[in-house]
Formats: C-alpha cells, sequence, structure tokens
C-alpha cells in the first residue's frame, strides 16, 4: 500500500476531465464524495472491495468490539451488513462482478475456513455459497472474480506448504490447482487468464489453458496489480519513491502511462486508476495510456487501493478519518 502525498490546496472537489467511456470524447467533471460508513462504525476502517457497476458496491469494515472486519454491501448508496453475513467470522472481501455477486473468505461458526459467494445481496437477503477444496490443499484467501463466474484464490499443498493458485472455472467439473514457479495468481481476467506476480527475479506472467506466458520488456522491480479485458497494469519501481506506471497490452508491450507513478486499478473499456508522478503521487486516472488528469481529494486526504466500475466510478481507501471515496464524472 501506498500512502498518496496530502492533496494540494488548489484542487478542488470538482475537476474537468476528458470522459472516462470507451469512446467518449467530450469532457467531463469528475466529483468525488464520502462513501457512508454503517451506523456504529468508524469511516478510517472502512474499505470499499468491489462493485458491480450498477450502483452497488461491497467491502469491509472493521468491528473493534471484536477486532474482526464485518462484511458491508451499498445499494443505492446506503451500507448495510447483511444478516447472511453477521455471523461470518474474519471475512475478507476480495471482488464483486456486475451480476451483484460478492467473493469472500472467511468461515462461518461450524465450519472451516474457505472462499465463498455471496449472490443476490443487494436486493434480497442473499444466497451464501462455499467452493470446495481440493483434496490434498488448504486455501489462504480469495483473489478475484470475473464476469463468467470464474474464481480465483491463494492456497497451499498440505503436505509442505508449498503456495499454489486455485481456480474454480465455470468450464470445468472442480477447481484447477496451478503450481507453478513463475508466481501465485493475484487477478483474474474475464476469458480466464490468470495473472502471475513476479517470484524470485521472475517476471510476472500470464496462465493461459496451462501454459506459462512471460511478462517482458520492463527490467525493474515490478508491483503488477491487475488485468483486464487482456491489459495488465501494474508500477515499474526505480527506487524509492521513483516509480513508472505501465499497461502491457500484450505479454511484450508495456506502455508507460503518460505522468504515471503507479498504475492499481483497470475496468474493461480501458479506465485506469493510481498515482501521478511516483509511488507517492496524488490519484489519477488514465484512458489507456492517456492522462485524464489528477482526481480531486478533499483537504489532508490521501488515497489508494482503488477500484474502477466498467461504469466508470472509481472507489478509494484513505485509511484516514474521512473513509472511502467514491468518484464518478458526468
Amino acid at each position: 500500500m501506498f500512502r498518496r502525498a496530502a492533496a494540494l490546496a488548489a484542487l478542488t472537489f470538482g475537476t474537468v476531465l476528458t470522459a472516462p467511456a470507451a469512446h467518449a470524447a467530450e469532457p467531463c467533471t469528475w466529483t468525488v464524495q464520502k462513501v457512508p460508513t454503517p451506523g456504529g462504525f468508524e469511516a478510517r476502517y472502512t474499505r470499499v472491495e468491489g462493485t458491480d457497476s450498477h450502483g452497488g458496491y461491497s467491502g469491509t469494515v472493521t468491528d473493534l468490539s471484536v477486532n474482526m472486519a464485518r462484511v458491508v454491501l451499498w445499494t443505492d448508496g446506503q451500507p448495510r451488513i447483511p444478516a447472511a453475513l453477521a455471523n461470518f467470522v474474519y471475512p475478507s472481501v476480495a471482488d464483486e462482478n456486475s451480476a451483484g455477486t460478492v467473493l469472500l473468505s472467511g468461515s462461518l461458526p461450524s465450519t472451516d475456513f474457505g472462499v465463498y459467494l455471496f449472490a443476490d445481496g443487494h436486493r434480497g437477503p442473499g444466497t451464501l455459497t462455499r467452493l470446495p477444496t481440493p483434496d490434498g490443499y488448504r486455501v489462504e484467501s480469495a483473489v478475484a472474480l470475473n464476469e463468467r463466474g470464474d474464481v480465483l484464490a491463494s492456497g497451499s499443498a498440505t503436505a509442505d506448504g508449498h503456495p499454489v493458485s486455485i481456480l474454480w472455472s465455470t468450464f470445468a467439473a472442480g477447481p484447477l490447482v496451478i503450481d507453478t514457479p513463475a508466481g501465485s495468481g493475484i487477478d483474474l481476467d474475464d476469458d480466464g487468464t490468470v495473472l502471475l506476480a513476479p517470484r524470485d527475479g521472475k517476471p510476472g506472467s500470464l496462465w493461459r489453458h496451462g501454459q506459462v506466458i512471460p511478462l517482458t520488456g520492463e527490467d525493474h522491480f515490478l508491483l503488477l496489480r491487475a488485468i483486464r479485458n487482456g491489459v495488465v497494469v501494474g508500477t515499474a519501481v526505480d527506487a524509492w519513491p521513483a516509480s513508472r506506471a505501465l499497461a502491457w497490452h500484450g505479454p511484450d508491450d508495456p506502455r508507460p502511462l503518460e505522468r504515471g507513478g503507479t498504475a492499481e486499478a483497470v475496468n474493461a473499456h480501458g479506465l485506469i486508476a493510481g498515482s501521478l508522478t511516483d509511488l507517492t503521487g496524488l490519484p489519477a486516472v488514465w484512458q489507456d495510456t492517456e492522462l485524464l488528469g489528477a482526481l480531486p481529494v478533499p483537504d489532508g486526504v490521501d488515497a489508494d487501493l482503488f477500484v474502477v466500475g466498467d461504469d466508470g466510478v472509481v472507489y478509494g481507501t484513505t485509511g484516514s478519518d474521512y473513509g472511502p471515496l467514491r468518484w464518478s464524472c458526468g
């Protein structure tokens, strides 16, 4: 996590930038809103982790009375802790897709730790489903959920503890174990391609249909973050805080983002969120590699850990008393 520098005094709550839609050219005004926190909880411990790109989003809030997170769903801008998840133990929300299905890990009081899908929670009580863990392995945490319902999680072998990735594909009868020295899965594209993080000096890679495809063209230390619609985004770290935001439009085609310091999230239309200039820069957005501009933030607040919906709405975590932020462009 990289904390952003304090907001510049001249940066206001409305900034005119290019519209984020895939083919839009007209400028629009980005505005920032405070994400509301459930009653009785503190804003600084609230995080947005996923969105259905239709106005609903999901995340967690820390319950300090038990030192444990609670799952939060925001529907029509209003937060609530679903009754079906009220007894969930140490939950962690990883993702949400456009169907409003939320991916999380944790456990119920009488069950072992596992990976779960929570469906139809925005408009009803919701349905909780536990995914089967493959024999000989344990689940560590949920990682990503794609549009067709594939799920990626991190795991380990029970025999010796070495790390693996676990993929529940809608095209497979059971969970697939991805066991490769190339790296661990950190994100999942809609076609089932898995993004593997760099490991032991090796570059990041793509896992596709059992084949490992290295990402090339950058020799510096990489912080890979996300893949969507075939585009991988991440950050090349030169020397703290110097860094460069990159977007791979192919395994051997890294492209620098204009004035980009970090690239943290990308949607299906190529809208990227990250920071300007370096690891500590102001939050900003790009369309593909073209800088749209800095995002407005309240005075004294910095933001990172972005979520970018396919509707062009961006969410960011602040880690301050202000709580999460929601940016929209209209």
